[in-house]
C-alpha cells in the first residue's frame, strides 16, 4: 500500500506535541488518540491552560499584534493606511502589560509575569478584540500579505482572536492548539469528532468535549491509522527489548 508523503504520520507523544504544551489526563487521552491520524506537518501547539495562564495570552496577542503593526507601518503602504495603523498603535499602548515586552519571544507560557490587575488585563482584551478587526481591515485594504517578504501566517496570528480566559476551553483541557496545514487539520479533527475547529490561520483550535470519534467514516484515514498505529506498536517493543539489552549487559 503506497502512502504519499504528507500520509507519513507521527511515531511517538514528543515528535506530535510541542515540548512546551501542557497537558492534563483528559488532554492526554486526546492527544493519544489522534495522534496516529495526523501528519507529520501536523503539530500540537497549545493544550491546557491555566487561567493565569489565558490571562498572560491576553498579553502575548497584545505584543504579538503590536510588533505586527509596527512591521506593517515599515512597509510601502499610503499615508491614510499608515495613519490608520499609528490610531491603532495608540489604542493598544493606552494599556500596556507590566511589563511591555517579553510576551512573544518567551518560552515559558506565563512568564514574565504581568504586574496589572485582572480587571486591567480584561480592559487590554476588550481594546485588542477590536484592534485586532481593524488591523485585518487595513492590511486587506493595503494588500499587506504581497507586500511583506514575511510569513503570512506571522500577520494571521495578530488577527486572530483571543478569548477571555472565562470563555477560553484551554482551561477544561479538551481544546488543541495545532499547526500545520489548516484545511488539512480541520479536515481531520472533523473526522474525529472535533466540534466546529476554527482556523485561526497560524492554526487550528480544535476541541473535544465529547471525546474523540474513532468510528471515522474516511477509509483512507482509517486503514493509514491502523497501519501506524501496527508500526507504533513495533517500534515501542524493539526499544522495550533494546532497554532490557541494555540492562542485562551492564
Amino acid at each position: 500500500m503506497n502512502f504519499s508523503s504528507n500520509q507519513v504520520r507521527h511515531s511517538s507523544f514528543k515528535e506530535f506535541v510541542d515540548s512546551r504544551v501542557q497537558t492534563i489526563p483528559v488532554t492526554d487521552e486526546i492527544i493519544s488518540k489522534i495522534m496516529p491520524f495526523f501528519p507529520k506537518s501536523a503539530r500540537v501547539i497549545a493544550g491546557y491552560q491555566s487561567e493565569e495562564q489565558l490571562y498572560w495570552k491576553i498579553n502575548y496577542h497584545w505584543e504579538v499584534l503590536l510588533e505586527a503593526l509596527e512591521h506593517c507601518l515599515k512597509l510601502n503602504i499610503t499615508k491614510e493606511q499608515r495613519d490608520a495603523l499609528a490610531i491603532l498603535k495608540v489604542k493598544l499602548e493606552s494599556n500596556m502589560p507590566d511589563p511591555k515586552n517579553g510576551y512573544r519571544t518567551s518560552d515559558i507560557l506565563g512568564l514574565p509575569k504581568d504586574r496589572s490587575a485582572h480587571e486591567t488585563i480584561l480592559a487590554r482584551h476588550t481594546i485588542i478584540k477590536q484592534a485586532k478587526i481593524d488591523f485585518r481591515a487595513i492590511i486587506d485594504s493595503a494588500d499587506i500579505f504581497r507586500k511583506t517578504k514575511r510569513d503570512p501566517k506571522a500577520l494571521m496570528l495578530a488577527c486572530a482572536p483571543v478569548a477571555k480566559p472565562s470563555q477560553s476551553k484551554h482551561s477544561t483541557g479538551f481544546a488543541l492548539d495545532i499547526c500545520g496545514n489548516n484545511i488539512e487539520i480541520k479536515r481531520i479533527a472533523l473526522s474525529l469528532g472535533a466540534v466546529k475547529p476554527f482556523d485561526e490561520g497560524s492554526h487550528v483550535h480544535c476541541e473535544w468535549p465529547n471525546g474523540v470519534d474513532l468510528t471515522l467514516k474516511d477509509g483512507n484515514d482509517l486503514i493509514a491509522a491502523r497501519m501506524r498505529g501496527i508500526t507504533m506498536n513495533i517500534n515501542n517493543r524493539i526499544v522495550a527489548v533494546r532497554h532490557c539489552i541494555h540492562r542485562m549487559s551492564s
